[in-house]
């Protein structure tokens, strides 16, 4: 469970940045007073159930619970809270995308969930962005979001329907474009279900009923 999120969230970003700069080259230069423009950046406040940010203690209690799922005779089920989701994530990210972004949020919807974070676009080469290298600030809030579901034994997919930068939307066929290369992410083969809410990500043992 752990690796696939890191590596996919990894080069979810990547590609994020060649997809947002070749389909944003003409909205945004025949648009460029918008984007200059006041807008609100803010990312969604944590909170003690819905949206959650890494801490220590969130990446020790919830590799834990992975382990017990995957252990024999282990339970049935566990739950991973808004925080431990966004601290498993945010601990095990390569480096040289994870430098990339700080600030990193999780937000827990009914049936899907959201990836927030604030692009450092300095840390982007000069020419990853194209146009719009010089109408972003420092940092930029992006927002990442979608369902998430077990295909197969140790295959999970992470259906991508949403995607903003700045709070603009990326067009849809860049998402879908985006969404068929990194759809397909491997998982453990311990868990057979998945169940995203507002309080929490169930992962089954079984699939259920």
């Amino acid at each position: 469970m752990i690796k696939w999120f890191f590596r996919f969230i990894g080069l979810l970003l990547l590609l994020l940045i060649g997809a947002v700069a070749w389909w944003y080259r003409d909205p945004i230069l025949h648009a460029a007073s918008r984007w200059l423009g006041p807008r609100r950046t803010a990312l969604p406040p944590v909170a003690d159930t819905a949206v959650g940010a890494p801490t220590p203690r969130a990446v020790t209690t919830g590799r834990d619970k992975l382990a017990e799922l995957g252990r024999p005779g282990g339970p049935d089920s566990v739950v991973l809270t808004p925080n431990e989701m966004a601290s498993l994530i945010g601990s095990g990210i390569d480096w040289t995308v994870r430098r990339t972004f700080d600030s990193l949020r999780v937000e827990l919807l009914d049936g899907t969930f959201a990836v927030h974070a604030r692009l450092e676009t300095r840390a982007l080469p000069k020419d990853a962005l194209g146009p719009l290298g010089g109408m972003l600030a420092e940092r930029e809030p992006l927002r990442i979001a979608g369902p998430i579901a077990i295909a197969r034994p140790g295959e999970a997919r992470w259906t991508i329907r949403e995607l903003s930068l700045r709070g603009f939307p990326v067009p849809g066929a860049a998402v879908k474009q985006l969404a068929r290369q990194v759809a397909a992410i491997a998982v453990d083969r311990a868990i057979t279900d998945v169940a995203v809410h507002p309080t929490g990500v169930v992962l089954y043992r079984r699939r259920r009923a």
